[in-house]
């Protein structure tokens, strides 16, 4: 199983396993609380979003995750989009503060450099 997120530094499957992702959720539940406004679309190819909202110091954060299934019904792959970027900015330095270096390795913290 891999995690993609836009929190993290990655280009393809550098986050994978089991306990890691799961390590990887019960933080991020940590963080936000139980999702609010919970919605479901599920396609026939084993694709389905799963959209909620949380709150981050009082600040809605809005969250979509795509989880990708195999043949075999086992997830393979879960992506994470949220918004709006000031919360989503908090969000990823309470998981780097969490998940900083074990399970996640620094070097998959370190974003790119933007020339704003």
């Amino acid at each position: 199983m891999s995690f993609i997120s836009p929190i993290l530094a990655t280009t393809g499957n550098e986050v994978r396993g089991h306990a890691v992702v799961v390590k990887i959720l019960q933080t991020a539940f940590a963080c936000y609380g139980m999702p609010r406004n919970v919605e479901e679309f599920q396609n026939p190819d084993g694709r389905y979003i799963v959209t909620f909202d949380g709150s981050i110091d009082g600040s809605l954060i809005q969250i979509a995750i795509l989880v990708t299934e195999n043949a075999a019904g086992k997830v393979e792959s879960i992506r994470l989009f949220a918004r709006p970027w000031p919360v989503v900015k908090l969000f990823r330095q309470f998981m780097e503060r969490n998940l900083r270096p074990d399970p996640i390795p620094d070097a998959i913290w370190d974003l790119p450099a933007t020339h704003a």
